[in-house]
C-alpha cells in the first residue's frame, strides 16, 4: 500500500515536471531571423508586443565588456557603461568611437525613446558644430537625422512613435532650414542621394527639407489618428500646427531663392492648411475641446446667452448696478462722476475700485431674479451655467490662439498671396542681387525704394502686421539694413521722407538705427519748434498790423501808401530769437509729438 502510493506520487510529480518543461520550452522559444517575434505564446513575442527592452546579442561586439555583461544578465550595467563611454568619447572629440558606441547602445535599448531623441540631438546639434567645413557639419547633421530614422524604424509599433516622428520632422526642418549655413545645407540636402535614395530625382521639390519635414509631421499625426498612438506631454497646438508651419517656411524659403510664382502658390496652400488647423479640435489641459479658428463663434454664443439672461428681466442688471452705486462711499462716487481727464492719480484709483464694486456678476443677477420671479429660477440657472461654460471656452481659446500666434500666421498667409507683397519681395531680391554685383548701387537703391513703397501699401492694407508678436516687421527691417549699406556705399543717409520709419522705430530692438532715429527726432523736433514759433509770431503780428492800419487811417489819412511798407517790414524783426536762443529746449519737448505720430 505504501509502496504503491509512493510510486503514484512519483509518477504524478514526473508528469507535472514534464508539463512544466513543455510549457517552459514553448514560452522560451527565442526570436529568430525567420521569426523575429518568437513563438505564438513565447516570452519573446510578449516582449515585442509590450515594447519591453531587448538586446540582440549577435550584433554586439563579442570582445567587448558589454557582451560579457549582457550575457550574464547585466544589461543595465552594460548600458550604463556604454553611456559613460559615449560621454567620454564626446569630450575627447573621438567621433568614430562615439558613433560605434551609439550603435551598441541602440542594440541594447531599441525601445527606449528618450535614447534616440537625446543622442540624435547630441550628434546633429553638439557634434556637428565642432567642425570648420560646412560639409563636415552637414555630414553629422545628417548622421543625427539618420540615427533618429533608425529609431523610428525600430519602434514603429511603439506607443510613443509620434514623438519620434515629430522630432524627425523638426530636425529636418529646423536644423537644416534655420542653421547659419542654411543656404548650403538646403542645397546639400536636395542633392543628397544617400539620404533620399533614387526614388526622387536630385534637386526636386520633394527633396526640399521643409517639405520632407512636413511629410514627417503628417506621419506623426497619422500615427495618432489612425493607429491611436500617444504624443505624450507634447502640446497639441504645436503638434498639429507643425505641417502648416513647415509649408509656410517652404514658401518663404523658395521666395528668398527668387521663385516668386511658386512661392505665391505655396502660400495659398499654407493658408488652406492653417485654416484646417483652425478647424481642428485641440484638447486643452482641462479636457475641453477647442477650435482656434472659431473664436468668433464662441464669442457670439456668449453674447447670445448674455442677451437671453438679460431678457428674462429687462432692466434688472441696471437696477442692481444703481443700488451698488448708491452704496459706494462718497469719495468713490465723486471720482466715478468725473471724466478720466478730470481725475487726479488718487481719483483714478478710487474710480477703478468703484467700477469693480458696482459690477454685477451672473450669480447676483440670478439670485435677485429668483426672488422677484421664482418661476424663472430654473431657466435662469441653466442659462447662467451655459454662460460660464462658454465664457471659459472663450478664455481658453483666446489663450491658445495667443500661444500659437494664430491670428498673425493667418494674416501672414493671406497677405503673402497678394500681388503687392510678391512684387515687394521681388524688388528686394533684385535689389540685393544688383548690389551684390558691386556695379549698380544706384539701381539697387532705386529697386529698394520701389520695393519699400510696395511694403508701405501692404502695411496700410494690413496694419496688424506691425504687431511686435509677428515677424514681418523684423523681415522688413533686414531689408532696411541692406538698404542702408547701399546708401553708405553712395555716401548717403536714410532720407527724412523714408516711407518705413515706423518699422525702424517699432522693430529696431538691437539699436542698429539708434543714431538715425536720434537725428530724425532732433530734426523733427527743431522743425516742429520752428513752426510753433512762426505761428506764435504770426499771432502776435496780426493785432500789431491791425492797430498800425487803424492808426494810419486815423492820424495820417493823406498817406495810406506807407502802411504796406510797414506791414512788410514788421515780421522781419522777431524772426530769429525764439528757436535759436535755446534750440535744445523746444526739441526735447516737441520730440514727443513726432515719435507718437510715427
Amino acid at each position: 500500500m505504501n509502496k504503491q502510493s509512493s510510486f503514484i506520487r512519483k509518477v504524478v510529480y514526473a508528469g507535472i515536471l514534464i508539463c512544466l518543461l513543455i510549457a517552459l520550452a514553448v514560452l522560451g522559444l527565442p526570436a529568430t531571423y525567420s521569426n523575429p517575434r518568437g513563438g505564438t505564446y513565447s516570452l519573446a513575442r510578449m516582449k515585442v508586443d509590450n515594447q519591453l527592452a531587448q538586446s540582440n546579442l549577435g550584433e554586439i561586439d563579442p570582445a567587448s565588456e558589454t557582451m560579457k555583461l549582457a550575457t550574464l544578465g547585466l544589461r543595465g550595467v552594460a548600458v550604463n557603461l556604454l553611456w559613460n563611454k559615449a560621454d567620454e568619447y564626446k569630450k575627447k572629440e573621438d567621433w568614430t568611437n562615439l558613433t560605434a558606441t551609439l550603435e551598441q547602445l541602440a542594440r541594447l535599448q531599441p525601445n527606449f525613446i528618450t535614447f534616440w531623441k537625446y543622442q540624435s540631438w547630441n550628434v546633429s546639434y553638439n557634434v556637428s558644430v565642432q567642425f570648420d567645413d560646412y560639409r563636415d557639419r552637414y555630414y553629422y547633421v545628417r548622421e543625427g537625422i539618420e540615427f533618429l530614422k533608425q529609431g523610428v524604424a525600430k519602434n514603429k509599433e511603439n506607443r510613443e512613435i509620434p514623438q519620434l516622428l515629430w522630432d524627425l520632422g523638426w530636425f529636418i526642418g529646423q536644423k537644416i532650414g534655420r542653421a547659419d549655413e542654411y543656404v548650403q545645407y538646403r542645397e546639400l540636402f536636395k542633392n543628397d542621394d544617400e539620404f533620399h535614395g533614387d526614388d526622387v530625382p536630385a534637386g526636386a521639390d520633394e527633396r526640399d527639407n521643409w517639405l520632407v519635414s512636413k511629410m514627417e509631421y503628417l506621419n506623426a499625426i497619422s500615427a495618432v489618428r489612425d493607429r491611436k498612438k500617444s504624443i505624450g506631454k507634447k502640446s497639441e497646438k504645436i503638434f498639429y500646427s507643425s505641417p502648416a508651419k513647415s509649408q509656410m517656411s517652404y514658401a518663404e524659403a523658395i521666395e528668398e531663392e527668387g521663385q516668386f510664382a511658386k512661392g505665391q502658390a505655396a502660400w495659398r496652400v499654407a493658408a488652406d492648411e492653417w485654416s484646417d488647423f483652425g478647424d481642428l479640435e485641440i484638447e486643452h489641459s482641462t479636457g475641453r475641446m477647442l477650435r482656434l479658428g472659431h473664436e468668433e463663434e464662441v464669442a457670439e454664443r456668449v453674447e447670445q446667452l448674455e442677451d437671453q439672461l438679460a431678457d428674462l428681466s429687462p432692466g434688472l442688471r441696471e437696477k442692481l448696478v444703481e443700488e451698488k452705486r448708491e452704496a459706494l462711499p462718497e469719495e468713490q462716487q465723486a471720482a466715478l462722476a468725473k471724466s478720466m481727464e478730470e481725475r487726479n492719480a488718487e481719483e483714478v484709483q478710487l474710480a477703478y475700485q468703484a467700477e469693480q464694486a458696482i459690477e454685477v456678476n451672473d450669480k447676483e443677477f440670478v439670485d435677485r431674479l429668483a426672488k422677484e420671479k421664482p418661476e424663472l429660477r430654473k431657466e435662469a440657472g441653466i442659462l447662467a451655467r451655459q454662460l460660464v461654460e462658454e465664457r471659459t471656452n472663450l478664455i481658453y481659446t483666446r489663450r491658445y490662439k495667443s500661444d500659437a500666434n494664430y491670428d498673425y500666421w493667418a494674416l501672414r498667409a493671406e497677405f503673402e498671396q497678394t500681388d503687392t507683397a510678391v512684387e515687394a519681395r521681388r524688388k528686394m531680391f533684385e535689389a540685393k542681387q544688383a548690389f551684390a554685383d558691386r556695379q549698380a548701387p544706384e539701381l539697387a537703391k532705386q529697386l529698394y525704394e520701389e520695393g519699400f513703397d510696395k511694403w508701405r501699401e501692404v502695411l496700410e492694407t494690413y496694419p496688424d502686421l506691425l504687431d511686435p508678436d509677428g515677424v514681418t516687421g523684423d523681415d522688413i527691417l533686414v531689408f532696411v539694413v541692406d538698404y542702408r549699406k547701399v546708401l553708405d556705399s553712395l555716401g548717403e543717409e536714410i532720407p527724412d521722407d523714408f516711407v518705413l520709419w515706423d518699422v525702424i522705430e517699432n522693430f529696431d530692438a538691437e539699436g542698429e538705427f539708434e543714431e538715425e532715429l536720434r537725428h530724425r527726432m532732433e530734426t523733427m523736433g527743431t522743425s516742429t519748434a520752428d513752426e510753433a514759433s512762426a505761428s506764435e509770431e504770426a499771432a502776435e503780428e496780426q493785432p500789431a498790423e491791425e492797430s498800425a492800419a487803424e492808426e494810419s487811417s486815423d492820424e495820417q489819412p493823406a498817406e495810406p501808401e506807407e502802411t504796406p511798407a510797414e506791414a512788410e517790414e514788421q515780421p522781419s524783426e522777431p524772426e530769429q530769437p525764439a528757436p535759436e536762443e535755446n534750440p535744445k529746449a523746444p526739441s526735447d519737448e516737441e520730440s514727443a509729438d513726432p515719435e507718437t505720430s510715427a
